[in-house]
């Protein structure tokens, strides 16, 4: 968006202004308002050439860069003295001082040029604050599943877990949005981040790009532990190409990519530990139109395959619990937009996710077997202790047998259906953007589990029993959810400094389960609970002011709440009929005792009268541009989460029966400052692009559901399920998810041609935990652990990381080979990811876990990657 001006500063109102570049070449017009002003929305990211002319004023043309969802704004001067002016620099969205939103976005070309993960999931490192933390999905200042995550603006967020499966490859990225606070209504609900990868489209030009990586085991330095190590071989192909079926008009693009990654010469607590392989194809399509100038067409179809043989085998986990993988998913889409006016459109988004998820344990006990005594590790999944070392261990608290579950299959599915209105008006000498939007959303999991032998077992040496928890043969279950969202927004500009974003998103959540049906082994669908539209308001105001108009800085503030609830694991949780556990009492002698199913997971009421939770947002910043090119951003944000609904024991004491209730004392706190400083490429040889933060945060609260290697998930966390886990059992403090300082510097050059080289700097605070043990004897559950002290009262290890890249391309004809090398973790710092946080196992007075304190996982350490690129 911008003005069109006379020499003297005048508005020029009526002036013809075009927009066209190669994702448009058909290109678009419109004419300026009274107040010489004029927009262009809904263009894909890219390159742009503007051109504005007026009779008797001749014609003035600029390059622009259109960002991601960010307002790139150009002041256009028509000299009557001057037939045509051609700025050399392009207008670049440095700072949009119309939005109140943190954000942050990356270019491929940007993306590239770091020597970092470049998929979907390796862009979380481009975000200020966000640490690495080894998880499923980042914590960006809440949990893991607060994040809602997009691509070309489809949600394809779990719809029960909230993490993310799709790893899409660099070949098909083409621009990412990183917003970290003060989401507008327009973009739903998240106490985290909302991340938007907008993919590739064809061009009237035929454009490709090969890749080959390779990473040889020997290429991978040693663990400094002994007892954890593993090699990692890794390559990597894959290949884009788009052109047109019909120039002007008609795009195609494709890509396909299969990445292999092996890891060799394993060991861990236990011995020696066979190789696991990672494997994924992955195909994508897409095609978009443009076949009249007012609409605007696209689909697409993304597959993606994945297996992973011997998974599952942690540092005190013997082989034989390890289990074979396989992830189906597949993304289809279509959108259309419409241009009704020069200043106003309709677009529709429609898609469909489908992940599809199973397991195959790699040692087979068949089905609850004649119990054996004397061999636990026969039985299920059984950790040992002081009196019971079998199956390889070496020590107590570790994990030998084989996996709990012989069938374990999870499967999503996410249709959703989205239309917005955004129209540009003057009303009352005002510049208004309104926005108006619906959303409807199905999603659906279906498990089947059964148990690999007894489950879990577990040896009690005070009472000399053994536990068996256990999913008996039970039909599968499905469990659905339902979101309907309404919004409205306008976005106000007042005069030429002030811009005030007003907005309102309303939605309703509905939670289906399913109980017994009136025949014998058929099953009804059920609805559980429903969040109607009045209990849903979530009301967004955001206000930027430039102090300085010939700077183009800007203060900027904002306030949100939002409703966590997209996430609709409750249809599994408090469903009337679920796969529920059993569990099994033996003797010491293998005489079954009892065997009664576990309170925690049959038949859970929903109390009456229950809020949906929240968390409020406040955001604060001043943005300002340094000089050509670059610009500095302090901000601050501070977010609480309330009305938290979990699943509690009636008792207590964790024997039940339990409720989904509301936990008022539950809460949840994230207070951060950031100080960020960025450039963008400059348009010389030396082509410097250089973005720095440093962010210090604190995450504290009493509901921490940010734990372990798998995902757990809302309202069935361990919080309250019995002694040792209640609010008022040292739960107060910081959250595993803290980590208070992260700082970070991304920095490429181009020192000469074709030669490049970037870095990536890292610097964050270790991860806080505390000593945990097995709950009271009176609990039945094992799988989770009472605090023995404080919450976060102790620190892992700092981590600096650096990671260098350097390449050079060749020009071949037409072609252009590009030979990059990447050293990640350069000083070969491996430090402590997550430790073993028990210091008691077993009931027995014995003495503590030895391996109490010890890593469980470390960062990597110290690779080269060498990869091959081929551009036509």
């Amino acid at each position: 968006s911008g003005t069109v001006k006379a020499a003297d500063g005048s508005a020029l109102p009526g002036a013809a202004v075009a927009v066209r570049g190669d994702l448009l070449p058909a290109g678009r017009t419109t004419a300026t308002d009274a107040q010489g002003a004029f927009g262009f929305q809904r263009l894909l990211p890219g390159s742009y050439g503007v051109t504005a002319e007026l009779s008797g004023l001749g014609t003035v043309s600029r390059e622009v860069v259109v960002a991601l969802d960010k307002d790139t704004q150009v002041e256009l001067v028509l000299n009557p003295a001057m037939a045509e002016e051609i700025s050399v620099t392009a207008a670049v969205p440095v700072i949009d001082v119309k939005s109140s939103e943190v954000q942050t976005n990356y270019r491929h070309e940007e993306i590239e040029d770091l020597p970092i993960p470049r998929t979907y999931k390796g862009l979380f490192e481009l975000s200020p604050g966000v640490s690495e933390n080894n998880r499923l999905a980042p914590n960006a200042g809440g949990s893991r599943m607060d994040n809602t995550f997009l691509l070309d603006g489809i949600n394809i967020t779990n719809p029960h877990y909230g993490d993310i499966f799709p790893n899409v490859t660099e070949l098909d990225i083409d621009e990412v949005s990183l917003k970290r606070g003060g989401i507008s209504a327009e973009f739903g609900r998240t106490g985290g981040m909302v991340v938007n990868v907008i993919t590739k489209s064809g061009t009237n030009q035929i454009k490709g790009e090969a890749r080959f990586e390779y990473q040889p085991a020997a290429w991978v330095s040693d663990s400094k532990l002994a007892t954890l190590q593993n090699t990692t071989d890794r390559d990597a192909w894959g290949i884009g190409l788009g052109g047109p079926f019909v120039r002007d008009r008609l795009w195609w693009y494709g890509s396909a990519s299969s990445p292999t990654l092996t890891e060799t010469d394993r060991r861990n607590q236990l011995g020696s530990v066979p190789d696991r392989e990672l494997s994924t194809d992955e195909y994508f399509g897409k095609v978009t139109a443009n076949p009249v100038a007012s609409q605007l067409l696209s689909g697409s179809y993304r597959s993606r395959d994945t297996t992973n043989q011997n998974a599952g085998i942690g540092a005190n986990v013997h082989p034989s619990v390890a289990s074979n993988d396989t992830t189906d998913y597949e993304l289809a889409t279509f959108g259309w937009t419409w241009l009704i006016t020069p200043n106003s459109f309709l677009e529709v988004k429609v898609n469909h996710n489908k992940e599809e998820n199973g397991t195959d344990p790699v040692t087979n006990f068949g089905y609850r077997p004649t119990f054996d005594p004397a061999h636990p590790e026969n039985m299920g999944r059984f950790t040992t202790t002081a009196d019971r070392i079998v199956g390889g261990a070496n020590t107590v608290g570790q994990i030998v047998g084989g996996s709990d579950l012989a069938i374990n299959n999870q499967d999503f599915t996410r249709d959703e259906l989205r239309a917005t209105f955004q129209s540009f008006q003057e009303w009352f000498g005002l510049s208004h953007d309104v926005r108006v939007g619906v959303s409807y959303s199905e999603d659906e999991e279906r498990l089947e589990r059964r148990a690999n032998g007894w489950g879990t077992v577990t040896w009690n040496p005070t009472t000399k029993l053994f536990t068996a928890s256990y999913v008996s043969a039970q039909p599968p279950h499905t469990g659905r959810g339902k979101g309907t969202g309404v919004f409205l927004q306008d976005q106000v500009t007042i005069g030429e400094r002030t811009t005030v974003t007003a907005g309102l998103l309303v939605s309703r959540d509905e939670y289906f389960g399913e109980a017994l049906g009136s025949t014998p082994g058929s099953k009804r669908k059920v609805k559980i609970l429903t969040f109607d539209w009045d209990q849903e308001i979530q009301p967004r105001l955001g206000i930027s002011y430039v102090p300085r108009l010939d700077v183009g800085d800007k203060v900027y503030g904002n306030f949100g709440r939002y409703y966590n609830t997209d996430n609709k694991s409750l249809v599994r949780a408090a469903s009337p009929t679920r796969i529920f556990t059993t569990r099994a009492t033996f003797d010491a002698t293998g005489k079954l005792i009892s065997d009664v199913p576990a309170a925690n997971t049959q038949n859970k009421k929903v109390d009456p009268g229950l809020d949906p939770q929240y968390t409020d947002e406040w955001v604060a910043g001043y943005a300002t541009p340094l000089g050509a090119g670059w610009a500095v951003d302090l901000w601050g944000i501070y977010r609480k989460s309330g009305d938290i609904m979990e699943d509690v024991s009636a008792d207590g004491l964790g024997t039940g029966p339990f409720h989904i209730s509301q936990l008022d004392d539950a809460y949840r706190k994230y207070r951060a400052v950031t100080l960020q400083v960025s450039s963008t490429p400059r348009e010389r040889w030396l082509g410097l692009a250089l973005t720095g933060s440093y962010t210090w945060s604190r995450f504290k609260g009493n509901w921490d559901i940010d734990f372990g290697g798998n995902s757990p998930f809302y309202n069935s966390s361990f919080i309250q399920d019995g002694p040792g886990v209640l609010i008022t059992d040292n739960r107060d403090g910081l959250l595993r998810g803290d980590r208070t300082n992260v700082a970070k510097v991304f920095a490429s050059i181009q020192p000469f041609p074709r030669f490049k080289v970037g870095s990536y700097v890292r610097y964050q605070s270790g991860g806080a935990w505390e000593a945990r043990g097995l709950p009271d004897a009176n609990v039945s559950s094992s799988s989770h652990f009472r605090y023995l002290e404080s919450a976060g009262s102790r620190r892992m290890e700092d981590w600096l990381n650096v990671n260098l890249q350097s390449s050079y391309a060749f020009e071949l004809g037409g072609f252009e080979l590009e030979i990059e090398g990447v050293v990640a973790n350069v000083f070969n710092e491996q430090v402590e990811l997550a430790v073993d946080d028990r210091l008691i196992v077993g009931r027995a007075t014995a003495p503590n876990n030895p391996l109490f304190g010890t890593p469980t996982d470390l960062s990597q350490p110290r690779s080269y990657l060498l990869s091959a690129i081929v551009r036509y």
